[in-house]
């Protein structure tokens, strides 16, 4: 329930994540126009032909005037335009891309959370069972295989030998398919590959922080008390030891949205995905210096309320928590 503490502490998150916000795109503004050559290179301009040009986009200026005039554009919404594709503005390529990164991001957390939260609760009521040391096992290979490579290994499984050996019968459908073919089903397909490869990644170590949570919650008294009291193990399983065992997983949400975020961007570079991480790449290697700011202003914006999302959860799982 929100509360006064509460709303102040929201507001002092919100003026600290623009400050970061702030500092992070001045940072990779100057960086990115301290970069040797320019968006204009491919029209092999010189001399006064390229100076007009410079000028026209107001890059001959110093770049703190730069970033100022850019920053003032963007608190109402005005990331710019493209010095690629001459004069279209950024905020529409970005925001729709940006849709498409959160259907994949978002997919990617669902499994982290339902796998990782799922194989430590049973790992942990199993404790020193074959069905324990294979969870974990899996977790472990999970958390030491990059992203990456689990996103080759289905493409080669699932897009390629699948399809060889059922005749097309049985694949997965390359290119990305998921803004193109219609939505419903085929979009839930095109998620699913690049779900499972980063949530792979990041549930391995939800599982192991939620068995070592849990295993330690189940060895309370107050759990004892329960079960001695008749209550059927379910109950005593989801709502007195798997509440109290989410706090110490739910502070390791913040590296693991992270990581999830991070993954988009290779993820969505190897299937080929429309989406904020392709196009991150995509303007550094054409040096196109508003839509990188861009892009990496929007990652900046989404990893600050995150954390603070994550935060206020935690007032959810245990009502002891205060702000």
């Amino acid at each position: 329930m929100l509360n006064r503490g509460t709303l102040i502490y929201i507001a002092q998150r919100v003026v600290l994540i623009a400050f970061t916000v702030m500092v992070v795109s001045f940072g990779v503004f100057v960086v990115v126009h301290s970069l040797p050559g320019n968006a204009f290179i491919s029209d092999r301009l010189h001399g006064k032909a390229l100076q007009l040009l410079l000028h026209q986009y107001g890059l001959d200026q110093p770049v703190v005037i730069q970033y100022w005039n850019w920053l003032k554009g963007a608190i109402h919404g005005d990331l710019g335009i493209s010095l690629v594709t001459r004069g279209a503005p950024i905020t529409p390529i970005v925001l729709k891309e940006l849709s498409v990164s959160a259907m994949v991001g978002g997919a990617a957390l669902l499994v982290t959370i339902g796998l990782g939260v799922t194989f430590g609760v049973i790992a942990a009521i199993r404790q020193n069972t074959w069905v324990d040391y294979t969870l974990t096992t899996f977790a472990v290979i999970g958390y030491s295989v990059p992203s990456f490579v689990i996103a080759s290994l289905g493409i080669l499984i699932f897009a390629n030998w699948l399809n060889n050996v059922s005749n097309g019968a049985f694949y997965y459908p390359l290119p990305w398919q998921g803004t193109y073919g219609g939505g419903g089903l085929s979009t839930l397909i095109s998620l699913s590959l690049p779900a499972i490869s980063i949530g792979l990644y990041t549930s391995g170590q939800v599982t192991r922080i939620t068995r070592a949570s849990m295993l330690e919650v189940i060895q309370q008294d107050y759990i004892r008390t329960a079960r001695a009291k008749g209550l059927k193990s379910r109950r005593v399983t989801v709502r007195h030891a798997l509440r109290n065992a989410l706090v110490p997983v739910m502070s390791i949400m913040p590296s693991t949205v992270l990581g999830i975020l991070t993954g988009v961007v290779v993820i969505e570079n190897i299937f080929t995905i429309p989406g904020l991480g392709k196009e991150f790449v995509t303007s550094i290697t054409q040096q196109d210096y508003n839509l990188t700011v861009g892009v990496f202003t929007i990652y900046a914006v989404l990893i600050g309320f995150a954390n603070l999302i994550v935060d206020l959860l935690y007032a959810v799982v245990d009502p002891r928590i205060r702000y």
